[in-house]
């Protein structure tokens, strides 16, 4: 009597077949968040580098400007191509602190921004007087960061000169809007964000929970009341941003306000 054997070279039987599918799966549900976090935190290590160059770039600008970081409210370094200071801020920075890379303002996660509609220049090459921002640039409607305009060097050195788009004043990112083409949304979502401060630090939050030093020396969790809270003149804080909605930054700007 002959054994009844199955041949080496037979194909998967159906039970064989799906338990490999099956398997498959697993691991793709496994590794495929996986890919993607390592990704983004990649991506958010590159914002933090780009961001941590601007505030350098933004002292270098100071070291000619009387030790005052940019301020488009200042009518000696006019920038054109935009009535928004929101705009002028990068524009004046270019001109005067080298940093006119629009591409290190745009974080690839940033679902906000076209990304294959961003410029060479922060500033039109074929125009110098006045400096004239690139029309690509403004038409993105947003960078990745917002900024502070009216800092000068001597302010603390915990405060904030740039930071991640979409901070609230509850000291989160936000999730709102419509869209994910909504400025209002954080960069990363309510994931967190970077600040880089006038020491050079860059930090990255997920939630601040009163981890900034307001302008009177205590915690708090608002942005607002981690800079100088001066409000007056052409010496006055601005916080400018594209996110009008979260309640701490404005395209031509949002005032300082007293510490807690």
């Amino acid at each position: 009597m002959k054994n009844s054997k199955r041949r080496s070279d037979a194909g998967l039987t159906l039970i064989e077949l799906l338990t490999v599918l099956a398997i498959l799966g697993i691991l793709l549900a496994i590794i495929i968040p996986t890919v993607g976090g390592a990704r983004e935190s990649a991506q958010r290590a590159v914002d933090a580098s780009n961001l941590r160059e601007l505030g350098k770039a933004a002292l270098i600008y100071a070291a000619d400007n009387r030790d005052a970081l940019p301020n488009p409210q200042q009518a000696s370094r006019p920038v054109a191509g935009s009535n928004e200071r929101y705009w002028q801020w990068f524009g004046q920075l270019a001109r005067y602190g080298g940093f006119n890379d629009p591409a290190l303002l745009i974080s690839d996660l940033d679902s906000a921004i076209d990304q294959t509609a961003v410029p060479l220049l922060v500033l039109d090459p074929t125009v110098s007087s006045p400096p004239t921002l690139d029309a690509q640039l403004t038409a993105l409607g947003t960078t990745s960061f917002n900024v502070v305009a009216g800092i000068r060097v001597n302010d603390r050195p915990t405060t904030p000169i740039a930071f991640t788009r979409g901070l609230t004043t509850a000291g989160t990112w936000s999730e709102l809007g419509s869209s994910d083409d909504d400025p209002n949304r954080g960069v990363y979502g309510e994931t967190g964000g970077h600040i880089v401060f006038l020491g050079g630090n860059v930090e990255f939050f997920s939630a601040i929970e009163n981890q900034l030093v307001g302008n009177n020396g205590r915690p708090t969790s608002n942005l607002r009341q981690a800079v100088p809270n001066r409000t007056n003149g052409t010496a006055a804080i601005q916080i400018l941003g594209q996110d009008s909605a979260n309640g701490v930054a404005s395209p031509n700007g949002v005032s300082a306000q007293a510490g807690p």
